[in-house]
């Protein structure tokens, strides 16, 4: 017997929620996996689809032969159909027990992070009549480093 509970709340956060547990051997570990859903969508376009239009959300939850079936609207509630909850499953099953989507859940690296700062402050955008002007410095850092070290020594020579 197993657990698995799938749910994409994209009125209020945003998110896709999976959890498994397996008792087919006793008592399993509970997996759970938690993914923005932007970013889940950009590698499974599927997610997307299941929010389309009106539909703000979708809950499939299976507690042995108990099947809770929701597609979310905001005035009215219908049931999954069987080939959403058959791609449901087998997506729980990937993202929780093969973990084919951790990478997604890392923290960015430090250069990641760098080049992210530079994108968001210093990407000229086209639609702007005035782009900032991209400085490169540590070069004018050095440049005025040599120029105090030259002032330095003319007046030690004085």
């Amino acid at each position: 017997m197993k657990y698995i509970k799938f749910n994409i709340d994209e009125m209020h956060q945003s998110m896709v929620f999976c959890e498994y547990r397996d008792f087919t051997t006793g008592k399993g570990p509970m997996i759970t996996r938690a993914f923005p859903l932007d970013l889940i969508a950009e590698h499974e376009p599927k997610i997307s689809e299941l929010v389309e239009g009106n539909i703000i959300g979708i809950y499939y939850e299976l507690k042995g032969s108990v099947e809770i079936k929701e597609t979310i609207y905001l005035d009215t509630v219908e049931s999954i159909n069987d080939d959403n909850v058959t791609w449901i499953k087998e997506f729980v099953e990937k993202a929780c027990i093969k973990e084919l989507w951790d990478e997604l859940l890392k923290p960015p690296t430090v250069d990641q992070q760098v080049e992210d700062f530079i994108k968001e402050f210093f990407d000229e955008d086209e639609n702007k009549e005035d782009p900032l002007e991209k400085k490169d410095f540590l070069a004018e850092f050095f440049a005025e480093l040599e120029e105090e070290d030259k002032e330095e020594t003319v007046s030690t020579k004085e």
